[in-house]
């Protein structure tokens, strides 16, 4: 039984009541909202959901663009001791139907961006479901042709706010957070208030969040790298400026007007505001930017040397993590304009970007958290294996599985990342790939990561993908697919030109960089539409493994 005494996520309403009164902690399009008005909504909600029904342990899910009604809606649900399952609007109508099948949810709560599920979800057997919830403005013939309610009829009238008193779900859980699914449907991991408690102040310590910040939502709250930054700036007290959605001229327009001081990125985030921001004679407004969260993946040279520019005065700090853990298990600073002599801090960030490059086991990914435990379970070579990790920080368990530690604090219970590395003499992570997606090659297990680390290096390639296809003679047969940067041409014969790719040169390249010739791709191709990704932004090796090798084998079938 919880106490009142354990974590609870609602604790950050208390700060926000006090140091943020009567001053502004929302800002949603033309909706502003003090502490004191943003309090007093999720209160009022979260005493309208317990008349209503709502219990401890129920699970509430949501599915709606990123607004201050949704941070209202994550808040009223824990408060009540209910668990918010955060469904992707972005969801076909089988994968949403899987998801709340596997939840059972009791409530379903949306916006405009869910307006098609009204309809297909009236032919699936969703019979766990006892309202539905559209927050927003819907139209009076709306609600009335599909049964919804909508918020200001749920929320109960408050004179004046009453004590807070939080209500705990069974085991602590509180929210529902499902992976991207690179090699399946997406699965529900079920999170701690304390995981999401302490990974708060993680990113508190470390990237240095605080009350003065104005913290731009550039990732969606569904995803856990968007949640837990949320969950961070609610607990520190900072401001939060929200648009729908991410497109880059939003954003670049936010930053402009509100003076946003922190954002999170991932790669494509980066190189879209990167790309937009490099078309404009003058900018100057990322100045007011000074802390940058990037996650999802490695920022090419380009990418930092550019943000260094264009955010002159931010510090740079990239973090790997996985949903399982709550986000982010390690940070590595790339560059931290603080410490850096002006002009001097673009090439510095690539020179130390290139050096963890250069490392024979991988990549660096930084050093753990200080709540973050990590292990190795090495395989023969003594320090290369699995990267685990336990502490109370990881996973409950995943929805509908059994719990993946006891209630002991003692237990020996390890999380498999389902990566391989190493930790090196000074606590660094090097991230050597994923176990799923290692290619065994003659009897040699390669990691697609490290040879992807390796071909980035070079100036001509802006984006490459390793998979390993069927090959009698080597089990799997490693091929490199290409992206050249615009001022690069693609030759298949090797071309003495400073600004031709060709198969030949980057063999040529790889031998150069001291990649062993068992890791040396056997094929280079020209890919020419983007690559296949995730909700999240990640690589869907499994689906372009597939693409490909249709694609060769029609190009075989016509020889």
């Amino acid at each position: 039984m919880a106490k009142y005494s354990d974590a609870h996520i609602c604790q950050c309403l208390s700060r926000l009541l006090t140091s943020r009164r009567n001053l502004p902690v929302t800002i949603a399009n033309d909706r502003h909202k003090t502490g004191e008005q943003f309090v007093h909504e999720v209160v009022a909600l979260a005493y309208g959901l317990q008349e209503l029904g709502i219990k401890a342990g129920d699970v509430v899910a949501i599915s709606a663009y990123n607004s201050d009604l949704y941070l209202e809606w994550l808040l009223a649900i824990a408060f009540v001791g209910g668990i918010a399952s955060l469904l992707n609007y972005r969801w076909s109508i089988k994968e949403t139907t899987l998801a709340i099948n596997s939840v059972r949810p009791v409530m379903l709560v949306t916006d405009e961006s869910c307006y098609t599920w009204f309809i297909n979800l009236q032919k699936e057997d969703t019979s766990s479901l006892r309202w539905h919830v559209f927050i927003g403005s819907p139209s009076s013939d709306f609600v009335k042709k599909w049964n919804v309610l909508i918020p200001e009829l749920l929320k109960k009238h408050l004179t004046k706010l009453p004590p807070f008193c939080y209500s705990w779900a069974p085991e602590g859980a509180v929210v529902i957070c499902f992976t991207s699914g690179t090699t399946g449907k997406p699965k529900g991991v079920t999170l701690s208030h304390a995981a999401l408690f302490i990974q708060s102040l993680a990113k508190i310590a470390i990237v240095g969040y605080s009350e003065d910040d104005i913290y731009l939502h550039s990732a969606p709250l569904c995803h856990i790298g968007g949640l837990s930054s949320a969950m961070a700036m609610l607990m520190v007290g900072g401001c939060h400026v929200l648009m729908p959605k991410f497109d880059a001229q939003s954003a670049v327009d936010a930053i402009e007007q509100y003076t946003v001081t922190s954002l999170i990125t991932v790669p494509a985030i980066m190189a879209d505001m990167v790309s937009l921001i490099r078309g404009k004679e003058i900018w100057k407004c990322g100045e007011s930017i000074k802390k940058i969260l990037n996650g999802g993946g490695s920022l090419s040279n380009e990418l930092i040397m550019y943000s260094s520019i264009f955010f002159p005065k931010a510090k740079l700090i990239s973090a790997y993590g996985m949903t399982e853990a709550c986000s982010s298990l390690t940070f590595l600073t790339l560059y931290d304009a603080t410490q850096e002599k002006i002009g001097q801090s673009s090439q510095m960030a690539v020179n130390r970007r290139s050096e963890t490059i250069k490392y024979s086991q991988g990549v660096c990914v930084g050093k753990a958290a200080p709540h973050v435990e990590l292990s190795i379970c090495a395989d023969s070579s003594g320090h290369v294996g699995r990267i685990l990790t336990r502490g109370p920080h990881v996973m409950i368990r995943y929805w509908d599985q059994t719990s993946t530690s006891s209630l002991d604090p003692s237990n020996e219970v390890w999380l498999d990342t389902g990566d391989i590395g190493s930790i090196d003499q000074n606590g660094n992570l090097w991230l050597l790939g994923r176990t799923k997606g290692r290619i065994k090659s003659g009897g040699e297990n390669i990691y697609p990561e490290e040879v992807e680390a390796i071909l980035l290096e070079h100036s001509g390639i802006a984006a490459v993908v390793i998979v390993g296809i069927p090959n009698a003679r080597l089990s799997e047969m490693v091929v490199a697919c290409i992206q050249p940067r615009k001022d690069w041409q693609w030759s298949e014969q090797s071309v003495s030109d400073d600004h031709h790719l060709s198969p030949e040169n980057l063999r040529q390249y790889c031998i150069e960089k001291n990649l062993s010739r068992f890791k040396i791709p056997k094929m280079f191709i020209l890919w020419r539409k983007p690559f296949p990704l995730t909700t999240t932004g990640k690589i869907r090796r499994d689906q372009l493994r597939k693409e490909l090798m249709y694609q060769l084998h029609s190009l075989h079938s016509n020889i």
